[in-house]
């Protein structure tokens, strides 16, 4: 097997391969712009796109290492609530607030979704798309090489689990200041080194700006 590096330039054309089949459903590879396929400290995922209708993942492809935008400073957002001038909606609001709390810039942190295709909620996904997704995932995090993967949903169908299923380890908890919902985390062993990863209630539900204990427990990697 080759140990040849892989580079930026790879990544399209994994995706094409790891996702043929899926590529005429709308979706997103990146939330964040190509810039970000880079070392860097955080690897920022949530479960998939949501909404209806958009470009399709096929299209995606063309312009995965041109794209200049970042979806949670640049993109105008409306869902059930309303629409939102760029960066206002609450979910945008809130990633920019945590990362901006842990000491980097949005605009610089790798963003995705474990999963790429679009859909209106997480019931239209399922843990096969996710599982054709994640040599994506892998090329880009060797590229990366985050310290951090910071994850939002850490419910049974979640980014969180699923990464937690994929590595095990043992887990730690703290409380989200929001009922009963719990931060979690695990540390896993990467190919260039240990990372730990993260799991936050969903952002789109949950509000993290102004908890200063959550901040604290990221960048503790989780130990209180």
């Amino acid at each position: 097997m080759s140990t040849k590096a892989i580079t930026k330039l790879d990544i399209p054309k994994i995706a094409a391969c790891a996702l043929e089949g899926q590529l005429e459903q709308s979706g997103a590879f990146l939330y964040s712009s190509h810039d970000t396929i880079r070392p860097g400290e955080i690897y920022l995922l949530g479960l998939n796109p949501g909404g209806q209708g958009g470009p399709s993942l096929g299209e995606r492809l063309g312009t995965l290492l041109s794209r200049e935008e970042n979806a949670y400073l640049d993109e105008a957002w409306d869902n059930g609530g309303g629409s939102y001038k760029p960066g206002e909606a609450p979910l945008q609001k809130r990633v920019d607030w945590l990362l901006s709390q842990l000491g980097v810039e949005t605009r610089n942190v790798l963003s995705t979704n474990l999963i790429f295709m679009q859909s209106r909620d997480a019931s239209g996904v399922s843990i096969e798309q996710a599982k054709l997704c994640w040599p994506v995932h892998e090329a880009l995090m060797s590229i990366v090489r985050p310290r951090v993967i910071l994850t939002f949903g850490n419910s049974s169908f979640s980014p969180y689990r699923y990464l937690h299923t994929l590595f095990g380890g043992s887990q730690r908890y703290a409380p989200s200041g929001h009922g009963d919902w719990s931060l979690k985390g695990f540390n896993a062993r990467m190919p260039w080194g240990e990372v730990f990863v993260a799991g936050l209630p969903h952002l789109s539900r949950y509000e993290p700006i102004g908890k200063q204990h959550v901040v604290d427990w990221l960048k503790s990697g989780g130990h209180e």
